[in-house]
């Protein structure tokens, strides 16, 4: 199972998101993807960041996020 973390730039949020998903251990299913340089991805996740997706499914969350929503996220 694969995530995705639409993150930007020198976002803090996205900062304590990546945080979050280490603690968790769940770094090694999260693929980052940078919004900043893709207007598409911008237009539809700009004001939410981070945005945490599952690729299977196309479920998300949107911060903020617990450990359990994550896990929750993975089993579903």
């Amino acid at each position: 199972m694969s995530l995705i973390l639409y993150t930007r730039n020198d976002c803090e949020l996205c900062n304590k998101a990546e945080h979050l998903l280490a603690e968790a251990g769940f770094s090694s299913a999260v693929t980052k993807v940078f919004i900043d340089d893709d207007v598409e991805l911008l237009d539809r996740y700009g004001d939410q960041i981070p945005v945490l997706m599952r690729e299977e499914t196309g479920e998300k969350l949107s911060w903020p996020f617990t450990a359990s929503q994550v896990r929750d996220l993975l089993d579903g």
